[in-house]
């Protein structure tokens, strides 16, 4: 469970958050929404370590993000539609960033491009990427190493009807009792499709679901 206390978070003059006090269970899929600017992005840089409060703290089962571990443990992010290396092909890319942790490996890769429809385009070049291939290759990196902790920004942008439903189809099986995706979304639509709603409002977080 991830667990948030009293946290406040401002950039300079502008205060985004202020005294957030909120849990998130595990085998839930829950959104966080709000308006743009509201700090949806912001919020979950705070519950990977990408980012710190300026007041509060964040627990990852029961223990400390910025004191007992710098960055949240077993689990997989997409934040700010991260970029890969252009002049490597999406396979070689996540073979690359697979070697780090050595979970996943290639036999995994593949069935993910199946299971999202990019078997034709894993071995292009990222370069020549659309937005819906990069994005689903931004999904596939996250939930390659079966984390526990599944934490994506904005996870249906440039994707169309058909696609964001297989990412939606997938999700649904992967998230069980043991694990937990938290995702931000601008899409009104994508609420039917969460278990628990957040609307970040007034510097609050407030459950609308």
């Amino acid at each position: 469970m991830i667990k948030l206390y009293e946290v406040s978070k401002s950039f300079g003059e502008l205060e985004l958050f202020k005294d957030l006090t909120m849990n998130f269970p595990l085998g839930k899929k829950i959104l966080i929404k709000g308006v743009n600017g509201s700090g949806k992005s912001v919020l979950l840089k705070l519950l990977v370590g990408y980012s710190s409060p300026n007041f509060g703290r964040i627990t990852i089962d029961g223990l400390e993000l910025g004191k007992d571990f710098d960055f949240i443990p077993n689990s997989g992010v997409s934040i700010n539609a991260p970029e890969f290396s252009k002049n490597m092909t999406g396979r070689k890319n996540l073979l690359y960033l697979a070697d780090i942790k050595k979970i996943a490996n290639e036999e995994k890769i593949l069935k993910l491009s199946r299971m999202l429809e990019m078997e034709k385009n894993i071995d292009k070049l990222y370069i020549n990427y659309s937005l819906g291939m990069k994005q689903k290759l931004r999904i596939m990196q996250a939930i390659m190493d079966e984390p526990k902790y599944l934490i994506l920004d904005e996870p249906f942008d440039a994707l169309d009807q058909k696609s964001q439903e297989k990412v939606k189809d997938m999700l649904n099986d992967y998230i069980t009792d043991d694990k937990i995706l938290i995702f931000t979304s601008h899409n009104i639509n994508h609420e039917e499709f969460a278990d628990m709603t957040f609307e970040i409002n007034d510097k609050k977080l407030v459950q609308a679901k």
